[in-house]
């Protein structure tokens, strides 16, 4: 049996992999007993009644659970490092590791040959599969920092930045902003242009974010916040 997966995505790159299957079956009645020197395998001796079955078991319907592989590279989204046993989805291992030869079975050869390599992860750190998450999204967006540009001597600010992650549901402080003072001002600014500002998500990783400055006018705001205090509720 071969199973042809999509992988979403990804432009037309479609994986074909052999699988084998357990299908175990009953018999629904007992079978038409045939007489000595009847041929056993001549089956029109046979009713339609003796060709029906119950299926019992289906390995192919079943959840796929959890397989143990050895990784031949690192891995994003936390999965792990090279050399490394990790414990994956079998969907994940059938669909993405294995045919790229991003992992192995770890027999006791795979397991030899990355000897080395597990030794060194004793020292490594392990970082989260939710760290690389935010780092792909951070990625993605672009980050709009409203500021005041009517103001004579506006600068960027890291707590500007971090009002605008905010926004977009990203909590940080303002010492994991990697920002020099009066870099982004009034003069070296030109409205629509984007720049790029530094987060660190930890220790380990830090993601490069797109910026871009939203103008906002606060006398206009304040204006219309006065206006809608004094509507009548209805």
């Amino acid at each position: 049996m071969i199973r042809t997966f999509l992988r979403p995505l990804q432009a037309v790159r479609i994986v074909q992999i052999p699988i084998r299957t357990t299908v175990i079956v009953e018999r629904v009645n007992p079978l038409t007993k045939l007489r000595p020197w009847e041929n056993i395998y001549d089956y029109n001796k046979y009713k339609y009644a003796d060709f029906q079955y119950r299926v019992v078991r289906d390995t192919d319907t079943e959840k796929w659970g959890n397989i143990d592989v050895i990784l031949t590279e690192y891995v994003e989204v936390g999965v792990g490092y090279k050399g490394e046993i990790v414990n994956v989805p079998r969907e994940m291992a059938y669909t993405e590791l294995l045919p790229t030869q991003l992992a192995l079975y770890p027999t006791s050869e795979n397991v030899a040959l990355f000897e080395e390599e597990r030794k060194l992860l004793v020292d490594r750190p392990q970082i989260s599969p939710f760290v690389m998450k935010c780092r792909d999204y951070l990625k993605t967006i672009l980050l709009q920092i409203p500021i005041n540009m009517k103001s004579k001597d506006w600068s960027l600010t890291r707590d500007n930045i971090r009002i605008a992650l905010r926004r977009v549901n990203v909590m940080c402080d303002e010492d994991a902003i990697l920002l020099e003072d009066n870099a982004i001002n009034k003069d070296t600014y030109k409205l629509g242009e984007e720049f790029h500002v530094t987060l660190k998500i930890n220790p380990l990783v830090d993601v490069s974010i797109r910026c871009v400055i939203a103008p906002v006018d606060k006398a206009k705001i304040w204006d219309e916040y006065q206006l809608s205090k004094r509507r009548p509720k209805t």
